[in-house]
């Protein structure tokens, strides 16, 4: 039975897709956020040369 056009296997296919989407967004943001502290850790962080380029994207 279909409310409004939608189905059960709309659902089926829309809701892993839509958790998929929001996922990837969030993180996407995540991975914009620690671009801040690239190579800045005492651990990990070495010295660049000017035009080096950062040692993860």
């Amino acid at each position: 039975m279909a409310i409004f056009g939608i189905t059960t296997r709309y659902l089926w296919i829309s809701v892993p897709l839509t958790g998929f989407f929001i996922g990837k967004y969030l993180d996407d943001q995540e991975t914009l956020r620690m671009t801040n502290f690239r190579d800045k850790s005492a651990l990990y962080g070495g010295r660049l040369k000017e035009g080096d380029p950062p040692s993860w994207p």
